[in-house]
């Protein structure tokens, strides 16, 4: 297949049996095989490789994106490595052998039982609990975008803009590779990784580049930004930690494997999954590990906070809730298939969708079910939600407004896409919910009935989910492009 950077080939099509030549009624599946396996499947007759360059980039784009979370990652970039930078030799390596790690391993799972806390706590007790020890993220985090959607507990909801955008491009910046990470908006800066393997900032006002800082590969994770920090993941297998205005490398932590997930901070530790299954805590000043869980499954997507607690999901369909002192499990709970969906943590209620084409809400404090709303398709991309209101894309190419308190849709809204995938995850200011799609397309969505009140154009699929500030809404494309349009 064109374009794939990986050992494994990353995705196949499948054709329906009544309809083999039909590209409209394709639906995609997400597997993992060798390349000796993918020779064999090419044998078969309802299996074919995607062989079309173009077609294969979208389609590459928008599956693997969703690995970040994303999110978004581990997708296809065709643009070389061209920047000059050096990876910096002024590393400062973590020296954790002698910093003693907790390992927190899950749960063993238990057929067909219900979701359980790990320790006896009444419902109640706890809920009281977690009320009188959370936090209001949103308020905390106001003054900037600093994490994928806007702050811990993923709401996605920007309070700065005191416009609504009209759909113009102010300004965009061009880096050497594919742009799929969302911004970090923080104290007049913007932060954002691309497939050139850099870190870059930019200022939020002109687009300028101030700093550029060379990593080990491609950049599909996130960065989040608090006390002059940035934390990011890399493809080469670490979290990094970088220093905000100068750009210089304080600390890097080694995992086993690729970390797309997208970095939460809060005061002064950072929390990311890796595909080697485990959730780190990560001291950001020095980048010393405070903790691990291992759970079942890579770990792509986002974890959420709380305040005392951290929610994370895994390939291995489970939501876990931990503690974010050490790591504990509080409560497991285990769905039909894969979830790529990062957690919205809303009003005591955890809210994600999955693969086995199911959005869930799950009470925080017991971990039980109290709704599901059935898809068309799989829920690949993280929900956003505000005023009593979750907001998602499935994968039949609509967007959907549902009544967080029952689960009942209330709209929904068609977008184009040439794959039958969404990748981006929405965000919101005002009444507007702004998204990408991978016609290439950022729509501006009206969150009261779910119109579509205006698209900016750019030339390649957009992975990267919005990022908003009083500036205006900043996207990235896979054309390699950060834009900010207002």
């Amino acid at each position: 297949m064109m374009g794939f950077g990986f050992h494994e080939v990353c995705a196949v099509l499948k054709l329906r049996e009544n309809s083999p030549r039909d590209i409209s009624r394709r639906s995609i599946m997400h597997i993992h095989i060798d390349t000796k396996t993918a020779t064999n499947l090419r044998a078969r007759k309802r299996v074919f490789l995607m062989t079309t360059c173009d077609f294969d980039r979208i389609i590459a784009a928008s599956i693997v994106t969703i690995l970040c979370g994303l999110g978004p990652c581990a997708a296809f970039a065709q643009s070389q490595d061209k920047t000059t930078g050096a990876t910096p030799s002024n590393v400062r390596p973590n020296d954790l052998s002698k910093t003693p790690i907790t390992q927190v391993k899950k749960a063993a799972p238990v057929a067909g039982a219900e979701p359980k806390s790990a320790a006896p706590v009444s419902p109640e007790v706890h809920k009281a609990q977690v009320t009188r020890t959370s936090v209001n993220f949103q308020e905390h985090f106001k003054n900037g975008w600093q994490m994928y959607l806007q702050n811990p507990n993923h709401t996605g909801f920007g309070s700065l803009m005191s416009f609504v955008p009209k759909g113009n491009l102010r300004w965009s910046f061009p880096a050497e590779g594919a742009v799929d990470t969302s911004a970090a908006i923080y104290r007049g800066a913007v932060y954002v990784g691309s497939d050139d393997s850099c870190l870059y900032a930019l200022d939020e006002k002109t687009g300028r580049m101030v700093w550029r800082r060379k990593l080990g590969d491609k950049v599909k994770s996130s960065p989040a930004v608090d006390d002059d920090v940035v934390v990011v993941g890399c493809e080469d297998k670490k979290l990094y930690g970088v220093d905000a205005r100068t750009g210089k490398i304080l600390w890097s932590v080694d995992t086993q494997d690729r970390v797309s997930s997208s970095p939460v901070m809060f005061n002064g530790v950072a929390y990311a999954g890796s595909w080697d299954g485990n959730v780190y805590a990560v001291d950001i000043r020095s980048g010393a590990v405070k903790w691990k869980f291992q759970g079942e499954g890579r770990i792509t997507s986002s974890p959420g906070l709380t305040g005392d607690s951290i929610v994370v999901t895994s390939h291995g369909g489970y939501i876990y809730k931990l503690s974010m002192n050490d790591g504990t499990p509080q409560w497991q709970f285990k769905t039909g298939s894969k979830i790529f969906s990062s957690p919205l943590i809303m009003d005591g209620h955890v809210y994600v969708g999955g693969w086995d084409k199911n959005f869930y809400c799950v009470d925080l404090a017991s971990g039980k079910q109290k709704w599901k709303f059935a898809g068309q398709e799989s829920f690949s991309v993280s929900p956003v939600g505000a005023n009593g209101k979750v907001f998602v894309g499935n994968d039949d190419l609509k967007m959907y407004c549902l009544d967080a308190a029952t689960g009942k849709m209330m709209w929904k809204t068609q977008l184009n896409s040439p794959v039958p995938l969404l990748s981006s995850s929405p965000a919101i200011a005002g009444n507007m919910l702004y998204v990408g799609s991978s016609d290439a397309n950022l729509y501006a969505i009206d969150c009261r009935n779910g119109g579509i009140k205006w698209k900016y154009k750019t030339q390649r699929p957009i992975v990267s989910s919005p990022s908003i500030s009083s500036s205006g809404v900043f996207v990235g494309s896979q054309d390699g492009n950060l834009y900010l349009i207002n």
